[in-house]
């Protein structure tokens, strides 16, 4: 599954970064402030259904059927909404164009909501390749129509086209793969158990979304939309080891863990954990942090020169995208642990924090909302490290000691790469110098640490094997790492 993740998060980052190339910070400014909307509305309208089929150790074909339509049935409601609404919000925020955009995109809520009940009976059922080779057919084939849209001269309507034919790839895909297992029909009482579960899911839902959102909303409505164009290219920057790795994880952690129940599976509950953080981090810690160094000379070469601002909110904001990258199996951990009580407080701090944190630091400028947020995010994401590891029974130390080989080889790489280049990066020669210091002192440095390293991942796997012909839901699990 990994590979073809990769690949579906690259195409989309890739094709948002080329029509980037052809539009100014305020026409993107335009649905980097409209896509918060159609988001929350999918996350509304899923009511936390979709985490409590796959957390749900049963489900029959009418449970899901009937889950799917509730879903569908809100999400044309929500859409509806959203394109009634479209042309009074745009005027209140004085967004020229704002109004067509929303409309627009409003159409891709039901397709969204329409292919999150059968991904989610594909996840229960441990189906990640298929779920990956769907996430990535559907991610290429609408790249191909956005690029073509976009050399065309459809301008931000070649993104827009992207966004709303990627959902319907989706929708299609995941149902004829499910529809053996999907009975549709509208007896929408039979859903109340899942609902219950689904309430708490959907409360926390919502404050992570806020805490995630809330600041290109506030930057659109204060600072314009090229404001927040500029603050949503870097915020997709510091997101892409959550697209890639941590979102796609951690729902594989979720569905692994919670069919690990019992005493006697603690322990393989635990070395999960730990493998998981320990390999997300080896990935995740030396690309961010190379991006708070290694991104000038590219952006000043390839990037037209009104985004040549979006630098340094980037260098900002990259280390918070490592820190978020671990922070984010946090949900899934206490989900699977049936603490979904505990995961909305815990989102109920972060969400509030967050919104603290724009409130205070937007009337200083864009970069002052970086450095806040940065600041923020880091502690925010160590609180919610530790609340996980307590509830779950994995000591600090064990923790920290998963985390340590990527701490170690970032560190020792930056500053290396920094040293031989004395901090100037512009340049050709300079940009290849720091990157390749970077990266070997980096891989020695995980070198090093090998024995540990393979040590952890030998005893996960081996603990967590199942007897499905040795491909284990951890087995799909570590391929994510």
């Amino acid at each position: 599954m990994s590979s073809v993740n990769v690949v579906k998060s690259a195409v989309q980052f890739l094709i948002t970064l080329l029509i980037t190339y052809f539009v100014t910070p305020t026409e993107f400014g335009l649905v980097a402030f409209s896509l918060p909307f159609i988001a929350f509305i999918s996350m509304l309208t899923d009511l936390g259904l979709s985490s409590a089929m796959i957390q749900r150790t049963s489900l029959t074909k009418e449970e899901a059927g009937a889950a799917t339509t509730l879903m569908v049935a809100i999400g044309i409601g929500c859409a509806l909404v959203l394109a009634a609404a479209s042309k009074p919000l745009g005027a209140a925020v004085d967004m020229q164009g704002l109004p067509a955009v929303l409309a627009a995109l409003s159409g891709s809520v039901v397709l969204s909501i329409s292919a999150m009940g059968p991904r989610a009976v594909l996840e229960r059922s441990l189906q990640y390749q298929t779920i990956a080779l769907i996430e990535a057919g559907a991610a290429m084939a609408s790249a191909t129509v956005g690029v073509v849209g976009a050399l065309l001269g459809w301008g931000i309507w070649a993104l827009i086209a992207y966004y709303v034919l990627m959902q319907a790839v989706r929708a299609v895909a995941f149902y004829v793969n499910t529809r053996r297992h999907i009975h549709l029909n509208f007896k929408w009482r039979g859903v109340a158990l899942m609902l219950s579960f689904g309430g708490w899911v959907l409360a926390s839902n919502v404050l992570n979304f806020t805490a995630r959102n809330v600041g290109n909303l506030l930057i659109g409505a204060k600072l314009g939309a090229a404001a927040v164009g500029l603050f949503g290219l870097a915020f997709q920057f510091m997101t892409l080891p959550l697209m890639i790795l941590s979102w796609p994880g951690g729902g594989v952690l979720m569905a692994t863990l919670s069919r690990m129940s019992g005493e006697r599976e603690q322990d393989r509950r635990k070395a999960a954990i730990c493998a998981v953080l320990g390999m997300t981090a080896m990935i995740t810690f030396p690309a961010m942090i190379y991006l708070t160094f290694g991104l000038k000379y590219p952006v000043a070469t390839f990037l037209s020169p009104h985004w040549q601002e979006v630098l340094p909110l980037i260098a900002i904001l990259a280390p918070a995208g490592a820190a978020q990258s671990i922070a984010a199996y946090a949900g899934p951990i206490l989900l699977a642990h049936n603490q979904a009580r505990l995961q909305f407080w815990v989102s109920s701090a972060n969400s509030a924090s967050m919104i603290l944190a724009f409130v205070v630091a937007l009337p200083f400028g864009l970069t002052a909302v970086a450095v806040v947020y940065l600041v923020v995010s880091i502690l925010v994401c160590a609180f919610m490290l530790m609340i996980g590891a307590r509830n779950c029974g994995v000591p600090y130390a064990s923790l920290f000691g998963s985390l340590m080989p990527a701490t170690v080889g970032t560190s020792l790489g930056t500053l290396c790469a920094l040293v031989a280049t004395k901090g100037e990066v512009a340049s050709l020669s300079h940009w290849l110098i720091a990157t390749a210091v970077y990266a070997v002192v980096v891989l020695c440095s995980y070198v090093i640490f090998r024995a540990s390293y393979l040590e952890q991942h030998a005893v996960a796997a081996r603990r967590i094997g199942s007897a499905d012909a040795g491909k284990s839901s951890l087995g799909r699990l570590v391929e994510i790492g």
